[in-house]
């Protein structure tokens, strides 16, 4: 496979639910280091945006109109939690279009079970909403809002709603083609073996790195996502060649 010459690739990423946070910032930091496109990108906003296909339409043209821009040699697919169930499903509808390697990493992202679950807070009360995000650093100011608290957990309950019908879809879905998973073990909520159950959905290459740490993925780890993202540029550099 042969690109036009550009940029040595494009990194799209999709957030966890609630924001970017610190794992994308370290992203767009390394892209920088590289001389690579960066483009954030955004999960469906609702359930019926998912389902109607709306949001797939709109973040494949999105991509489309980057690697015409750009000329990418590479297109690689980054998504934190439930940012990486929206980078799997995307990754269907691009790569037939691109004429280039499409590649997903995906960070803390659980497969869904044979019915379509995964571990989620769509049900959560505030209270275990707040106990899973002070286990990770939120800041206990905010917490302690009881108004501010509410917000935050119905904005991250609505988010998780959105990730459960992702994850339905992809349990029906034909087997991923490649991917590579970093996890880490001191995730409150996602477990490692919740990540490495998506050995089981792909047909082609699959690497999966757990490491020490904890939901995201900070300045600490930034080793550890540089190794990630480099395992990727290789893979994708082999089909290539």
């Amino acid at each position: 496979m042969t690109t036009p010459a550009g940029v040595p690739g494009l990194i799209a990423s999709f957030p966890a639910a609630g924001s970017g946070g610190v794992t994308l910032e370290q992203l767009e930091k390394l892209a920088a280091r590289r001389g690579m496109t960066y483009l954030e990108m955004s999960n469906p906003a609702a359930a019926d945006a998912f389902l109607c296909g709306e949001w797939l339409a709109k973040s494949a043209g999105e991509i489309q109109r980057a690697v015409e821009r750009v000329a990418p040699s590479r297109v690689i697919l980054v998504g934190h939690c439930m940012g990486g169930l929206s980078a799997i499903r995307l990754s269907y509808a691009l790569r037939p279009d691109l004429a280039r390697p499409v590649r997903v990493l995906v960070v803390n992202t659980p497969c869904p079970d044979p019915a379509g679950r995964i571990p989620t807070m769509s049900h959560f009360s505030d209270a275990e909403i707040a106990a899973v995000l002070a286990h990770d650093g939120f800041p206990q100011e905010l917490l302690d809002d009881e108004d501010m608290l509410a917000e935050i957990a119905d904005g991250l309950r609505q988010d998780a709603t959105v990730a459960d019908r992702i994850a339905e879809w992809l349990s029906s879905a034909d087997d991923v083609e490649s991917l590579n998973v970093l996890a880490t073990r001191g995730d409150p909520f996602i477990r490692p073996e919740d990540c490495a159950a998506w050995r089981n959905r792909v047909s082609g290459e699959f690497t999966l790195t757990i490491v020490n740490g904890g939901h995201a993925i900070d300045a600490t780890l930034i080793g550890v996502l540089e190794r990630a993202i480099d395992a990727v540029i290789a893979s994708a550099q082999a089909e290539q060649a």
